[in-house]
């Protein structure tokens, strides 16, 4: 017979309920994303004032301690540039999180975890590459890695898991190249690195897309153009993957680095693609009523009761055709389907 202690399984009880607290704590509406990369995503324009405004749903998970602003590395914090290491400039992330919170219900937070390390290869992002890709280093990106405690992937994964105690991971924002211009297998080492996140984090790539952005473009003079082609080819290699485009959006005269105004645009796309995935899935489910008896005339309500859109169920039809036709208008978030003659009711959501 197994003899188990009162205090030992006082013990196992108290460890099970911290750890069912603890997964409580998830709120599904807190949505997560990773941002990685080197300069561009890390900020090499200069932020101005309309970059370093605090919203109460968008947050910060820092990668680093700094001072100024004042951040602990794994506590949420507001999301205000610097979005990387301490003392860098304006990253496309915080474009993309004002953008996401302007666009979504009141309901949905937005959370970052930003590692991004100004002129580095893909290589430093790559577990199995990145300790002799560090010792071959300069000096200088040596002392920007050493920030991340000498191996920014794992200090991305530590950061992320911190993230997920309270949020879910939604995306992944890479932009990222100069460093391998024109480097063919690039798309394949982003595809390792994408992986092995997923792996790391308990996620699954349908869940999970991959946003990777072009960089200054040829039409802006661009100094790796050209490896945009190869920017191109991920979408084959990894099936939920897209590209973000940087037509139009102006670099500051090196050739590399976008403006303050061409950052903010990437984080906008980055943001816009973003709102277009979650809008192209959605699950309808009865929550109130006798849903599935809903016909005649259907309005639409957000979470506030604000009528937003209105379609017709003819007799024996399926109330989702009529919801798919005007859900891609919508932002993402709960809604609720209401038939205008009877108190018969849907609640669903656009985009989870």
């Amino acid at each position: 017979m197994l003899h188990v202690s009162t205090r030992t399984l006082a013990s196992s009880f108290l460890v099970l309920g911290l750890s069912l607290a603890a997964q409580a704590q998830v709120d599904p509406n807190f949505h997560v994303y990773i941002a990685f990369g080197q300069s561009n995503m890390e900020g090499n324009a200069t932020a101005e004032a309309q970059d370093k405004v605090a919203k109460d749903r968008f947050k910060l998970m820092p990668s680093t301690d700094c001072s100024n602003p004042s951040r602990k590395q794994g506590t949420w914090a507001p999301a205000i540039s610097p979005m990387a290491r301490c003392n860098t400039a304006l990253s496309p992330a915080g474009q993309f999180g004002y953008t996401l919170i302007d666009s979504m219900p009141s309901n949905i937070k937005v959370g970052m975890v930003v590692v991004a390390l100004g002129g580095t290869g893909i290589q430093m992002f790559d577990p199995a590459t990145y300790q002799a890709y560090y010792n071959s280093a300069a000096s200088w990106l040596k002392s920007y890695a050493d920030q991340y405690g000498g191996n920014p992937y794992a200090r991305l994964i530590a950061t992320a898991k911190e993230a997920q105690k309270t949020g879910v991971i939604k995306g992944i924002l890479l932009h990222q190249g100069e460093s391998n211009s024109g480097d063919q297998s690039w798309p394949n080492k982003v595809k390792t690195i994408y992986d092995k996140m997923l792996s790391d984090l308990g996620l699954q790539s349908k869940n999970v897309p991959l946003l990777v952005g072009e960089l200054v473009g040829s039409d802006q003079g661009g100094s790796c153009a050209g490896h945009n082609a190869v920017i191109a080819k991920v979408p084959s290699v990894i099936p939920n993957s897209y590209v973000i485009s940087s037509k139009g959006c102006p670099q500051k005269g090196d050739g590399l680095h976008f403006t303050a105004p061409g950052i903010r645009e990437m984080g906008k796309r980055y943001a816009q693609t973003m709102l277009k995935i979650l809008r192209t899935t959605t699950a309808v489910a009865p929550a109130a009523g006798r849903g599935e008896a809903i016909t005649g005339d259907v309005v639409v309500h957000d979470v506030s009761g604000a009528s937003v859109a209105r379609f017709h169920v003819d007799a024996g039809a399926n109330v989702q055709d009529g919801w798919n036709g005007v859900r891609q208008n919508l932002p993402a978030g709960v809604y609720w389907i209401r038939a205008a003659a009877s108190s018969d009711a849907m609640r669903v959501f656009n985009g989870r």
